[in-house]
């Protein structure tokens, strides 16, 4: 009884040798169930690992592989291939285990040649349909053609000019507009006349009575523009308004016009027609001119239905 006493003492472990179970911790503080997790929660079980532990936080590889393996989730997706042409040579061309020096030749077992450059073969056939309109259709627009007559100044009285600055961007200049009429264009009549020239102030020309103001107030041209037009019809509506006030004792102040230089004139005798060169029979062109608009007119009729 002694013996066997004895050896069954010898089998027990001692208290400060017992493993306790994983399962009885916390899971931050097992990395080797990390791995399969979310990125997210993977990060929050690290950093509630190292708050915990403090100054004895040790990492394991267990750790270090579960972090791992959230790369590839976190990692920008690559964007799917939209349009592959040349699908059997896309394995030679395109893919990123060939190397650099074994690109764009000509795959195995093939003939034919392999370039990765030059122009696309769909591209090639845009260009050369684009040929083929320009050389058969488009000679067909030459019967719809017009003769361009410009507006009147009559019907189209106002003249914006637009600055651009190609140099600098975001210049002040670019988004300036400038708005200039002539007062005769705007049909008014004598009292209307000197109303609009009263209202208008330093802004009008007395030497060659045309309207110019400009803004730069907008950000955008365009609303600068549409600011313009629209004061200067206030303006026009005002000045042919004639019931409310027409400024009958009130006179034109011309002092901020300043007088115009005056073009100098020669004397008649001055004029020597004689010296004027001579103009020349320029043949040989005007019948180069003349086939040229011949073999037009043919081409353009054998073409037209």
């Amino acid at each position: 009884m002694l013996a066997r006493n004895i050896a069954k003492a010898r089998s027990l472990r001692p208290v400060g040798s017992v493993r306790f179970n994983s399962t009885d911790q916390p899971l931050y503080l097992n990395p080797h169930k990390w791995e399969g997790l979310p990125a997210d929660r993977i990060f929050e079980l690290h950093e509630l690992r190292k708050t915990a532990l403090g100054d004895k936080y040790v990492p394991n590889d267990a750790e270090r592989n579960a972090i791992l393996s959230t790369f590839e989730s976190l990692r920008a997706p690559k964007p799917t291939l939209a349009y592959g042409y040349e699908i059997d040579n896309f394995k030679e061309r395109m893919m990123n285990n060939t190397p650099s020096k074994l690109k764009g030749l000509p795959p195995k077992l093939s003939n034919i040649r392999v370039f990765d450059r030059g122009a696309t073969p769909h591209e090639e056939r845009k260009i050369e349909q684009m040929h083929r309109i320009s050389a058969y259709e488009m000679p067909l627009l030459a019967k719809f053609r017009q003769e361009y007559k410009p507006a009147s100044d009559k019907e189209a009285p106002l003249r914006l000019t637009f600055n651009t600055d190609f140099s600098e961007k975001h210049n002040s200049d670019n988004r300036k507009v400038t708005l200039e009429v002539k007062l005769k264009d705007l049909d008014l009549n004598d009292k209307q006349a000197v109303k609009f020239k009263l209202l208008s102030g330093n802004k009008f020309n007395h030497n060659t009575n045309t309207l110019k103001f400009s803004t730069d107030r907008f950000s955008e041209s365009t609303q600068n523009a549409r600011w313009l037009v629209e004061t200067f019809n206030k303006l026009l509506t005002e000045s042919k308004d004639l019931t409310k006030n027409t400024f009958d004792g009130v006179p034109v102040d011309k002092r901020h016009t300043k007088p115009g230089k005056q073009q100098p004139r020669f004397p008649d005798d001055w004029k020597r027609p004689q010296d004027a060169p001579v103009e020349r029979h320029r043949i040989v062109r005007r019948l180069t001119e003349a086939v040229k608009d011949l073999k037009d007119k043919e081409y353009i009729s054998n073409l037209s239905p």
